[in-house]
């Protein structure tokens, strides 16, 4: 759906901080994204992804689903920041060359305050699930 080369054009996040490839899927209710761990991420140590680049990942995957729901609603898109980050629990952390698939739902929405509910997996395997209240703005 979206690449790599396009992804900056919906999260305030540039290189190196970026944390997602490419959105797969996006609708109203959930957003899915991948994300391949590479040898020069400024996360990675001893060939392990900290924790940190997951909430990282889920906040940027809510970002990026965000601004393409409303653009495709015909509205302007928006760019998505923390609010807060609640109920996370690490799994299992991710090793150098594996991708990680992101799923993120929103649960909740006031305003411009929307709360999401995220979760990122290697295959099959949870890595990481938390909520994140996140903020959109112009």
């Amino acid at each position: 759906m979206i690449d790599s080369k396009n992804i900056t054009d919906l999260i305030p996040q540039r290189a190196p901080f970026v944390m997602v490839d490419a959105l797969t899927s996006v609708e109203a209710h959930r957003f899915e994204s991948t994300f391949l761990i590479e040898a020069d991420n400024i996360f990675l140590s001893k060939d392990v992804l900290g924790e940190s680049a997951l909430i990282e990942n889920v906040a940027q995957t809510s970002a990026a689903g965000f601004s393409m729901v409303e653009s495709a609603a015909g509205g302007e898109p928006k760019m998505g920041y923390i609010g807060s980050i609640t109920r996370v629990e690490v799994h299992s952390l991710p090793k150098l060359g594996q991708t990680i698939r992101t799923i993120v739902e929103p649960t909740h929405r006031l305003d411009n305050i929307v709360m999401v509910k995220g979760s990122s997996f290697v295959g099959e395997v949870l890595l990481l699930s938390c909520e994140m209240k996140i903020v959109l703005s112009k």
